[in-house]
């Protein structure tokens, strides 16, 4: 994928922003969905599909803990680790 096209993906909704945001508040933290369905406001199918995209772009990990999924941001991925910077410079988080 395209790097435009990654970044416009990652955070061209509200869901997948709020949830980048609660993730980047506790970057080494996991959360299951109804966590951050509890931390956004977000109904779970709307937590369930931005968590669904960015997995699919990389930018979240779905790992399996006991046959529970759950989910942490990606910070390998340098984009993830600037749109965080960005985050905290914008006092987004």
């Amino acid at each position: 994928m395209k790097i435009r096209g990654e970044i416009e993906k990652a955070i061209c909704r509200v869901s997948n922003l709020r949830i980048i945001g609660v993730m980047a508040s506790h970057p080494s933290k996991t959360f299951t969905r109804y966590t951050l369905k509890k931390n956004t406001l977000l109904n779970l199918r709307d937590v369930e599909n931005a968590l669904r995209r960015l997995v699919e772009i990389g930018w979240v990990e779905e790992l399996n803990m006991g046959g529970i999924k759950v989910y942490r941001l990606n910070l390998g991925n340098v984009k993830v680790h600037e749109t965080i910077k960005f985050l905290k410079n914008v006092k987004y988080i």
